[in-house]
């Protein structure tokens, strides 16, 4: 990773009457060559959109010829639409990258591990390219996407496009604060982007995956202390228990990836809230310099150790979806390259 230099990520907030009002962070976003979307912060609505390529040779081709104007779309519309502080991201699967790119695979780039125990179920599905959109408008996310995917139709289909949003100021649907532990700065930096370990990929990203549906009226119908033993945390004011105090199936010990001395490893998650009143839930997007870093934690949460324990948030939420992808820096999806 080359030397780092700061500048600030302003974050935007839209209000009801559509005015764009710039908020002071403290966050500041690294000069790097990763792309857009995957350093910087938050944003109050996001899309997720994952294709899959045609089974014939000649659409992957076509997908290959045409993935120069889609970096040009997503160039020129982060200029045009600067104000609403859009930032993008364009992701490769294993399959998706062996069916585009004649350039060396990074090293750790693999498909999804489908997992399974107890009943609960973490399944490996389709998906090849995923292109992730986040701003503060709705509409702005929404024409991108429509730009992107009417580019790429007829030799690609889509898997799944999720709309996420911001939900009570930065909680899930279960009205648990997301995202507490989220690295910044360079911390996040040292996090996400690849560097010395594949120094071809350096300020590539890895991208992990998975949709999650809840169960509100299971979940609802558990008692505050109940749900906050589940989570690991106290619901109203977003305080951490402490070690001695947490339950050991909670979702703050069994979502984080540790090494083998037990000291947690960052990964940066930008999930987001999505869905209606027919089904809704979480869409989890971890951000690595290494695949292995979200694996670790989904498979504390899923598999129940010695004592039997696993990540008792799986309960009231499953998994629909899985992929991995691999979001290359800007220099590789440049056009001239």
């Amino acid at each position: 990773m080359p030397m780092v230099a700061y500048r600030a990520d302003s974050f935007y907030t839209a209000s009801t009457v559509g005015k764009i009002i710039p908020i002071n962070v403290a966050r500041v976003e690294v000069v790097v060559d990763s792309q857009s979307g995957v350093l910087s912060d938050s944003r109050p609505f996001a899309e997720f959109i994952s294709l899959a390529i045609a089974g014939d040779d000649a659409s992957a081709q076509r997908v290959k010829s045409r993935l120069p104007q889609l970096w040009h779309l997503l160039q020129q519309a982060e200029q045009g639409e600067a104000q609403a502080g859009l930032r993008t991201t364009v992701g490769f699967s294993r399959n998706g990258w062996q069916r585009l790119f004649s350039a060396p695979m990074p090293k750790n780039l693999v498909d999804f591990t489908a997992l399974e125990d107890g009943g609960r179920s973490f399944p490996a599905t389709e998906g090849d390219i995923l292109i992730f959109l986040k701003s503060t408008r709705m509409d702005v996310n929404f024409r991108l996407a429509r730009s992107l995917t009417t580019l790429l139709e007829g030799c690609t289909r889509i898997v799944e496009d999720v709309q996420g949003f911001n939900y009570r100021e930065d909680r899930d649907m279960i009205d648990f604060v997301d995202g507490t532990e989220n690295p910044v700065d360079e911390e996040r930096a040292q996090a996400v982007l690849i560097g010395e370990e594949d120094p071809a990929w350096s300020d590539g990203s890895y991208i992990t995956t998975q949709r999650y549906v809840h169960d509100l009226d299971s979940w609802n119908a558990l008692a505050v202390k109940q749900q906050e033993a589940v989570i690991g945390r106290s619901k109203q004011d977003n305080i951490e228990f402490s070690a001695a105090d947490r339950e050991p199936y909670a979702h703050i010990n069994k979502g984080k990836s540790t090494d083998a001395e037990g000291n947690e490893v960052a990964m940066y998650r930008q999930n987001m809230p999505y869905g209606n009143t027919i089904e809704n839930g979480t869409y989890f997007i971890g951000f690595a310099k290494s695949t292995e870093v979200v694996d670790i934690a989904l498979r504390k949460m899923i598999i129940a150790d010695a004592e039997g324990q696993y990540d008792h948030l799986l309960d009231y939420s499953r998994a629909v979806s899985g992929v991995i992808y691999f979001a290359p820096p800007k220099c590789f999806m440049a056009p001239q390259n």
